[in-house]
């Protein structure tokens, strides 16, 4: 699970099914297919076809990630719709992709923990002489002010749910965020307009992903589009 991305280990993780459900799962910042690794094996047992992609978000902006992941997804997707699950950044990539207008049909989207409302600590990071250069272009583009405020809304007839977490286990940051909080983003950042479902779950940042309420609700909605609230 804090398995960090290494350079031999960035081929996506292809799990087939049979029928056309098919989920493109999108770790976080400075992760790997491990942390995604768990919740793909239990979509797979659940039927569908999945594709846990890993992508360099510590060396690469997100403007080359972008196109590297949707020509991934291009190659994996079939006739039907394809579902995202994207952690922290990668619900972010998610909505980069959705508004861009893939050729692939997006289905549903479950984004976790996503920081929609840009991150005050990368907002925080960023104001440090000693720090800003180590941040990755694609951990600068989450500022407040980047990538996040300027996506445009969710499209009319996306079914999307977010997924937040309350529990900080990391005191840190705890001041420069909301009283709740996953100890990365508050949990209010994550609420956009649009959403067919918005809810929040025991569970940090790092783990959320695998925490058994996530993974029910997004097995639920995946699957019979409820939001499970």
């Amino acid at each position: 699970m804090l398995i960090p991305p290494m350079w031999w280990d960035r081929q996506p993780h292809t799990r087939t099914a049979e029928g056309e459900s098919r989920v493109v799962l999108l770790h976080g910042l400075g992760r790997s297919w491990h942390a995604m690794n768990p919740l793909a094996r239990r979509l797979h047992s659940a039927g569908f076809s999945t594709l846990n992609l890993p992508y360099p978000s510590l060396v690469k902006p997100l403007d080359w990630i972008l196109d590297y992941v949707d020509d991934r997804i291009s190659q994996f997707a079939g006739n039907g719709p394809v579902h995202l699950v994207g952690h922290s950044l990668g619900g972010i990539i998610s909505r980069m992709l959705i508004a861009r207008g893939p050729s692939w049909k997006p289905g549903r989207l479950v984004m976790m923990a996503p920081p929609n409302g840009g991150s005050e600590i990368i907002d925080w990071l960023s104001g440090k002489r000693v720090v800003k250069p180590f941040l990755s272009s694609a951990a600068r583009s989450l500022a407040s002010d980047g990538v996040p405020a300027k996506l445009p809304p969710l499209p009319p007839g996306l079914e999307a749910i977010v997924i937040m977490g309350n529990r900080s286990s990391i005191p840190f940051f705890r001041k420069l965020l909301a009283t709740d909080n996953d100890g990365i983003v508050s949990t209010e950042a994550g609420r956009i307009a649009g959403l067919k479902g918005f809810s929040v779950v025991d569970a940090d940042h790092t783990f959320i992903q695998v925490h058994p309420e996530t993974v029910r609700r997004t097995l639920a909605f995946l699957t019979t589009g409820a939001s499970a609230d």
